[in-house]
């Protein structure tokens, strides 16, 4: 008798609970979409942790990189207090003023998983609904630029849909030297840039010109960097497509910005009565 058959004979009946254990367990899952709904959270969270690790681990070894980008900008960030300090007691109550009422607010979080060699390509965030993560907020890298915007969370991660995912729901983008403004889109076939849609071919565009979000966004606040025309494709009818160099190096991404509008839902809410 083969060991096997030996083994099998011998735990039969652990080997038959565990078999029934598992298909109770699937026609829970089934037939019911609570346990579903549950199971798929508690999947969402276990990938978070594991993600977590990794890119704690990952992350050591480029500290000194990181480091010497974090001081660069807090010396930015200083320099501005300190330009904004040296004006008189009437402006600096009027700048404060301004920012306590701002329609948007950052949360700053960390990718510890993101993918650029896909079709549709997402990121893994380490903050989720306990930090007041929602769905349909936008994500700037800490350099201030366009990468994405969270479509799922779990309660301490969160998914975003990167710029690069040919399913990016189309935001608007504007030619920052003209005014003009378009959709913004990615074809799949360049991780280093995407496209601009509707610009007009009477528009004064030009290589180089500076393409960043506008206010139609609603995700995300106007002149959010997006990167620079790299190349202008005239096609049959009345607009360009525009190829755009993103800014954002898309496979450096670690440290980024989660977007909050505290004036989304008032305006959609105006936009339904339309």
């Amino acid at each position: 008798m083969t060991p096997i058959l030996r083994f099998l004979l011998r735990y039969q009946k652990i080997i038959l609970f565990l078999v029934l254990e598992v298909f109770a367990f699937v026609l829970i899952l089934n037939n019911s979409s609570y346990q579903k709904t549950q199971f798929a959270a508690f999947v969402d969270n276990i990938k978070g942790i594991v993600y977590d690790k990794y890119a704690g681990v990952r992350q050591y070894f480029t500290l000194q990189a990181e480091n010497e980008k974090l001081i660069a900008e807090n010396l930015e960030l200083r320099n501005k207090l300190n330009h904004y300090e040296s004006f008189d007691t009437v402006r600096s109550i009027v700048v404060k003023d301004i920012v306590r009422h701002t329609a948007y607010t950052c949360k700053t979080a960390k990718i510890i998983r993101n993918s650029t060699n896909k079709i549709q390509n997402f990121m893994i965030l380490n903050i989720g609904s306990k930090q007041g993560v929602r769905p349909e907020m936008g994500v700037i890298s800490n350099e201030g630029k366009m990468i994405g915007m969270i479509v799922k969370t779990s309660a301490n991660y969160s998914s975003a849909i990167s710029i690069l995912n040919t399913g990016f729901t189309k935001f608007s983008g504007k030619l920052k030297r003209t005014g003009d403004y378009g959709t913004i889109s990615w074809n799949g076939l360049n991780i280093s840039s995407v496209q601009l849609h509707d610009i007009i071919q009477q528009s004064d565009v030009v290589v180089g010109d500076t393409v960043t979000t506008n206010q139609h966004s609603g995700v995300f606040p106007e002149n959010i960097l997006i990167g620079t025309v790299e190349k202008i494709n005239v096609k049959d009818g009345i607009f360009y497509e525009i190829d755009v160099k993103l800014s954002q190096n898309m496979k450096l991404l670690q440290n980024v910005y989660v977007i909050e509008n505290h004036n989304k839902e008032e305006i959609e809410a105006l936009l339904k009565d339309e």
